[in-house]
């Protein structure tokens, strides 16, 4: 039986006609930077003009031309032409170094110094002294249990009878091995990884997971939905009256138990055993009386109803993110996270009090890129230069180590009491001038970072 017409929102993938570009130059300052008949900034330096798209004049003031729509910003205008529509300029957000972190992963396997985008006084200073622990500990161990990229499209029908029709249809495991079979041999770099049919009442939701090579995948993934959604129509000899791009079960850009549990993009865990006497020196605490603290803060977390069981994971995460040319929208997604903090003994007659701190996290919800998107804007690429990093799992398996770092210093500083004096100390400093050599440091780092605050105090 034929199928019907069928009401279906797909994304428009044939280019639209330019507009000419005496059009183009009535819309935009002259002379605005063209790239043919497109406008590509709409920042003038000569005339210190800004318009809108439809040209009217936007205030601006002298800073706007030195910071943001500086010479080289506009300059750079065609290199951005891909990744942001109206381009003004650039803003230029502050970034800092944490490492060395020694990570034994099976993709990154040594020590890494990796930039950090923040702004939030205190931050990278407690990332650092959790990656000084870890490193002296002898490294974090980091394993990929696996990847999938997320699309859900969702067909929508009359009742629950005419939507159970289409789930078993859909459902069947011959059909989702062809449905897979066919989205790969039409969308280039697309392995997949998991197809979930899940019925809700009278909608049946489609939920395609990729492995997407080195690029993130929510491109690769959309198109992969929007391929189902037409072979449906053609595969299924009833009539579905409406399908959408998306359904809202893929759960994108906000956090939720999917992504706790099932995962999006990268799934990691990472684990550290941390001595005794390491906790005391850089964490200024002992692992029995850290992991009671982190235990505690998890409980709570659970009875709050919170999804994401750890201390700041997205303050870690955002940073990452940013510094490296990810998607910081995705740290919505990649927080649902859960931290764990145990006693470890050394042997079976180590007393509680002498045993080691293991501190271990999930992050089921990592996504991260090599390729795509704006991973290689110079900015981006020249900071995640400094990683030496080669390709997309070994910078996911960094990504989990750094979340690790946070979360032990973060749980220490709140168990030792330096919490509050950390915060109040670094962001109240006065400008000082410090001079270092190579005898200052041990082990890649400051001597006075054993002591944090006293660290803080001194303006380091």
């Amino acid at each position: 039986m034929a199928s019907a017409p069928m009401a279906v929102r797909t994304m428009a993938v044939a280019s639209r006609h330019a507009v000419s570009t005496a059009a183009a130059r009535a819309l935009a300052p002259a002379p605005a930077r063209f790239f043919g008949s497109k406008v590509l900034c709409f920042s003038d330096r000569e005339t210190k003009t800004l318009k809108d798209r439809s040209g009217t004049v936007v205030p601006t003031t002298d800073a706007f031309w030195e910071y943001v729509a500086d010479e080289q910003s506009v300059n750079d205008a065609p290199k951005y032409q891909n990744n942001t529509e109206n381009y003004i300029g650039t803003v230029k957000y502050p970034i800092g170094l944490i490492g060395p972190l020694k990570v034994n992963g099976e993709y990154a396997k040594r020590d890494y110094h990796v930039p950090m985008a923040s702004h939030e006084g205190a931050l990278l200073a407690s990332y650092s002294r959790g990656a000084k622990a870890i490193t002296l500990a002898g490294g974090c161990s980091v394993r990929i249990k696996g990847r999938s990229m997320l699309r859900a499209p969702v067909f929508f029908f009359n009742n629950i009878n005419n939507a159970n029709d289409f789930y078993r249809f859909a459902n069947d495991e011959d059909m989702k091995a062809k449905l897979s079979k066919h989205i790969e041999a039409n969308v280039n770099h697309c392995k997949v990884t998991n197809l979930r049919v899940i019925q809700t009442d009278r909608k049946v939701h489609i939920s395609i997971g990729i492995d997407s090579d080195a690029a993130a995948g929510q491109n690769k993934v959309t198109y992969a939905g929007d391929l189902v959604m037409q072979t449906m129509k053609e595969w299924y000899p009833k009539t579905i009256p409406e399908a959408y791009i998306e359904g809202g079960f893929n759960a994108g850009k906000r956090v939720s138990v999917l992504h706790a549990l099932l995962g999006k993009g990268h799934s990691l865990v990472v684990d550290t055993v941390i001595p005794k006497s390491v906790c005391e020196k850089v964490l200024h605490t002992t692992p029995y009386r850290l992991q009671r603290f982190q235990k505690m803060h998890n409980r709570t977390n659970e009875f709050m109803g919170g999804i994401s069981c750890t201390a700041h994971v997205a303050n870690g995460l955002a940073a990452f993110y940013i510094a490296n040319g990810q998607d910081p929208a995705c740290t919505a997604e990649s927080q649902a996270a859960v931290t764990h903090f145990d006693l470890w003994k050394d042997t079976p007659a180590t007393r509680t009090e002498d045993g080691s701190l293991y501190a271990s996290m999930t992050l089921n919800s990592v996504i991260v890129a090599t390729v795509g998107g704006g991973v290689n804007l110079p900015a981006f690429k020249a900071a995640r230069d400094i990683t030496g990093v080669t390709n997309v799992n070994e910078l996911a398996e960094l990504c989990a180590a750094v979340a690790l770092s946070g979360e032990v210093s973060f749980y220490a500083a709140m168990e030792s009491g330096e919490f509050t004096s950390a915060h109040w100390n670094m962001t109240h400093k006065e400008v000082t001038e410090v001079a270092v050599d190579a005898t200052t440091y041990q082990h890649g780092y400051h001597d006075s970072i054993d002591d944090l605050t006293l660290c803080l105090r001194r303006n380091i």
